[in-house]
């Protein structure tokens, strides 16, 4: 099946909070090297919050789906997290709108416009040593799957794959946005948490898909 439907969606929802779980002391040891140590527990709170507002009324369709937990990330977590996970969801669901299922260009679409989102207001670019740096390889890969067909499954393990690289990428990068900024050369050698976490939602989409 070319396209992931609802049905898909809401237990995709589900799986990331489980993933963000089993990766929150990681996820905050990341932080906690160049930054304030809170993302992982950030990420879990704004998941948890999401989970339960969709377990007491399904969501109408998948734009809805990932516009409330935008809106779990924007009306309950503090800080930067809040901000740009929730602005990445919200903006995703903005575009989906109405949508039951998404084939590899609606994927595409939905996380082009939560990357344009994103950099909005992070102020951030490739190379900043943010989420950016993982963001905007995956959404790369998406329209490269799009290009090819409308096979969804594919275009997840596309772009997990080249988030992982972005992920890594960040290592070598000096901080130009975030708390991280402030550490100079000291960030060399740390992962960036927020492309990390990037990283994480694009495999366990890909992995709930059946591609991992």
């Amino acid at each position: 099946m070319p396209g992931l439907d609802l049905r898909f969606w809401e237990q995709a929802s589900r799986g990331l909070l489980e993933a963000f779980r089993e990766n929150e002391s990681r996820l905050c040891a990341l932080d906690g090297a160049i930054g304030d140590g809170d993302h992982g527990t950030s990420m879990v709170y704004g998941l948890t919050l999401a989970a339960e507002d969709l377990a007491g009324k399904p969501p109408a369709d998948v734009g809805d789906l990932f516009r409330r937990i935008g809106g779990a990330f924007l009306g309950s977590v503090g800080g930067v997290t809040g901000i740009v996970f929730g602005s990445l969801f919200d903006a995703a669901g903005r575009n989906a709108a109405g949508a039951r299922e998404l084939d590899a260009a609606g994927l595409h679409r939905a996380f082009a416009a939560g990357l344009s989102a994103v950099k909005q207001k992070a102020k951030a670019n490739e190379g900043d040593k943010s989420m950016v740096d993982a963001l905007t390889p995956a959404v790369s890969a998406l329209a490269e799957a799009a290009g090819r067909g409308p096979e969804a499954a594919e275009a997840l393990w596309l772009a997990s794959r080249a988030a992982a690289a972005g992920l890594e990428a960040t290592k070598s990068m000096e901080a130009r946005v975030g708390r991280a900024r402030y550490q100079g050369p000291r960030a060399l050698g740390h992962p960036d948490a927020g492309a990390a976490s990037v990283a994480l939602i694009f495999e366990t989409l890909a992995a709930q898909a059946g591609t991992d």
